[in-house]
């Protein structure tokens, strides 16, 4: 399994990112009960969200990101994909 660390920056239609908000809060929980998903939320100042994911590859990660209802809206500006080498700390 890899751990990725991705960034996401919200697009200009905050209304619309906010309509499909419930419908990719409720992806992210199945995800996280899968045990995919290990901790995410958006950003303070409303710009953005950081999620850590374990899967099997980044393919796999790819065909999640594409399957969330934000991508589908088309609500996100950009994605950075970083995978993460934990070496210290709770998850270890």
């Amino acid at each position: 399994m890899a751990r990725f660390v991705v960034e996401l920056v919200y697009g200009p239609d905050e209304d619309k990112r906010l309509a499909v908000r419930p419908d990719h809060r409720e992806y992210s929980r199945v995800l996280a009960e899968q045990g995919k998903l290990l901790a995410g939320g958006p950003y303070t100042d409303g710009k953005g969200a950081q999620i850590i994911y374990e899967t099997a590859d980044e393919a796999e990660l790819e065909n999640l990101l594409a399957a969330d209802p934000y991508t589908k809206a088309g609500v996100i500006a950009s994605t950075t994909i970083r995978q993460w080498e934990v070496v210290t700390g709770a998850w270890v």
